[in-house]
């Protein structure tokens, strides 16, 4: 198992961000409507998105870069992290992408090409999400997450387990 893996449909490729790739996701990231429902949502001020990066490239678990193939254009990132050999469990978060995105499939396809590896592999997928992040929390319950720790302030998690995302894949 390599997270650290690239994926891609007939319309996303997820890659491996490189540091030369700042500028660009940068150029996204600064639009403070992507990180209004964040708990750190001054995100987009670069001092903040800077950080978040350098954590990217930490991760020993991947950091994606998320490309539209028809557009020829990078739209946002994602990550696999916190993987834990125990519960045969990794997370999926960090994910930000245009708003012009929003509402789309795009979210979807991304997920759903990281879950498909991850179930590869695994038994579970957590996702935390800012307790006030609406949009992601409606959209990790659309692949058939449910609430599995209810934070009042900071994050939730939400979990996924193999057999149920297997079924809802079959039965949409």
């Amino acid at each position: 198992m390599n997270f650290k893996s690239n994926f891609e449909n007939e319309i996303i490729s997820l890659y491996q961000i490189k540091e030369e790739h700042f500028e660009e996701l940068y150029s996204i990231a600064s639009n403070p409507i992507i990180w209004e429902q964040h708990p750190e949502n001054d995100r987009w001020k670069k001092e903040k998105f800077s950080i978040f990066l350098k954590n990217g490239y930490e991760n020993k678990f991947g950091f994606l870069l998320i490309f539209h193939k028809d557009k020829k254009k990078i739209i946002g990132s994602t990550r696999f992290y916190s993987y834990d050999k125990i519960d045969k469990a990794i997370r999926i978060g960090f994910t930000f992408i245009l708003p012009e995105y929003w509402g789309t499939s795009i979210n979807f396809q991304i997920k759903k090409m990281m879950l498909d590896y991850a179930f590869k592999y695994l038994d579970k997928v957590y996702f935390d999400i800012g307790v006030n992040n609406f949009r992601s929390r409606k959209a990790v319950e659309k692949l058939g997450a449910s609430l599995f720790e209810n934070n009042k302030v900071g994050n939730v998690v939400y979990v996924l387990k193999k057999i149920k995302f297997i079924n809802q894949m079959s039965n949409p």
